[in-house]
């Protein structure tokens, strides 16, 4: 076992990098990155962190050696939100609740529920027409995360949360902010402190408690025989125990695919947008290849193949902007990553953003080039692009994210022109999920307006 210590940024003894961290959390990951290499040991506060962006040396943490890094303290802000859900657990209580989900996420599955999607979409389009011929600038964001919100409650759980959205959109807000502990006086506060932060998180933790309640009771009410998430949990039993799941245990489970699944996409889905109306020549080339190959008509998942181009467009705005930036783990025991020394207790951060900034495997990794994707340029190092992690905790939703994806930019595309308002910046911020900070405020034209 080496015994000597990563690099890292000198000083701040008391505590060290946290800020920074607090203040430009991608600042300071591509900082270290960049500085430092593949490994770098920082301290955010008490906690000593090894931030890993080589993708051999993720691949050590993720797939190589598992067992010893788990969800760990940056993880206890999401129990606040998720419950003790299959994202937030370990072992073998993880593996019981993948297994009860896995099912539902199968690509066959899933591309049949492809009409789920397109019926979505054209929800958005129409909703998009006022604004369009009126010239309003609006912000999309909003508009997305209905979007993703109405194909993951209607595909998983067989009812639509769109209905309730006006409802779960501030709480999706509030949570984001929330579940990442950065070390603020009102998150460590003890909860009982009467603070407005405390009586806004009981408020926001009762409207989402309370919304999935209601997606229970209901499908309770209709029986356990639907092919549907909620009604597999309800007849679900627990592998060592043999008991059904009580509704708090459902509960937390929706709660995570709920927050996990649709605001990722949604995230992804804003990015992707912007990225494709600040790039004239990708969005030429997007149109003529949607204009060729779907001459109009809404695409199907039998079309996906033929949009080559479409897909690179996905992928590349995945790599600039990962909606997971970092994956936190905690070591179990110590461990050798690099030829250092990584201690027992040690958070290691796995920032995709950090990794797909990486001059040294990205070619001019800041700019915006969907042709590294196509399939002559395409490498095969698997940790080198993880925009929904690797190994045995690979998201479990990723292949409903790049269905939803490429159904909606297809659609938007064909009958919208979007274009950045005029003076608006868009900045990325780093919450639980990479979010743009002031939203992305688009002008929409109908493209039949040209």
């Amino acid at each position: 076992m080496a015994d000597r210590s990563a690099p890292g940024p000198d000083g701040g003894h008391l505590i060290g990098a946290l800020s920074k961290f607090k203040s430009n959390s991608l600042g300071l990951i591509s900082d270290l990155q960049r500085r430092f290499g593949g490994i770098a040991r920082v301290k955010l506060g008490p906690y000593l962190v090894h931030q890993v962006t080589d993708p051999e040396l993720i691949k050590h943490v993720l797939q190589d050696n598992p067992g010893n890094y788990r969800r760990g303290r940056f993880y206890r802000g999401f129990n606040l939100f998720m419950g003790h859900g299959m994202l937030t657990t370990d072992g073998a209580e993880w593996k019981a609740r993948r297994q009860v989900a896995q099912p539902f996420f199968q690509r066959a599955r899933l591309e049949s529920a492809a009409p789920i999607i397109t019926e979505c979409v054209d929800d958005l389009l129409d909703s998009w027409a006022e604004p369009a011929r009126d010239g309003e600038v609006i912000d999309i964001v909003d508009d997305v995360m209905r979007l993703s919100m109405g194909v993951l409650s209607r595909t998983l759980f067989g009812v639509d949360l769109r209905d309730r959205a006006d409802e779960l959109l501030p709480v999706v807000r509030f949570a984001i902010k929330a579940m990442i502990i950065t070390g603020k006086v009102e998150q460590m506060l003890p909860r009982w402190v009467p603070t407005r932060y405390q009586r806004d998180l009981k408020k926001h933790q009762a409207v989402l408690n309370g919304v999935l309640d209601d997606v229970i009771a209901r499908q309770r009410a209709r029986g356990t025989d639907d092919d549907n998430l909620v009604a597999a949990l309800l007849s679900a039993e627990h592998p060592e125990t043999g008991r059904p799941w009580d509704d708090r245990a459902i509960r937390a489970e929706l709660k995570t695919h709920f927050m996990a699944g649709h605001e990722t996409t949604g995230c992804a889905l804003a990015w992707t947008l912007y990225a494709v109306a600040q790039h004239a020549d990708v969005r030429r080339k997007l149109t003529a290849e949607l204009d060729e190959v779907l001459a109009g008509r809404t695409p199907t998942v039998e079309d996906l193949p033929k949009l080559t181009y479409l897909r690179q467009v996905v992928d590349e705005s995945l790599r600039v902007y990962p909606p997971i930036w970092v994956y936190p783990r905690d070591a179990v025991e110590d461990d050798e990553i690099g030829g250092y020394h990584v201690p027992a207790g040690t958070t290691v951060l796995i920032s995709p953003h950090a990794a797909h900034h990486n001059a040294d495997v990205w070619e001019s990794p800041e700019a915006f080039d969907p042709e590294r994707f196509c399939p002559a340029n395409r490498h095969t190092t698997r940790y080198r692009y993880l925009p929904f992690g690797g190994g045995q905790r690979h998201c479990i939703g990723h292949h409903l994210a790049l269905l939803e994806l490429q159904l909606a930019v297809a659609m938007i595309t064909q009958r919208y022109r979007l274009d950045l308002a005029s003076g608006h910046q868009v900045v990325p911020t780093g919450l639980v999920s990479l979010r743009p900070k002031s939203g992305v405020q688009m002008r929409i034209e109908r493209i039949d307006q040209e």
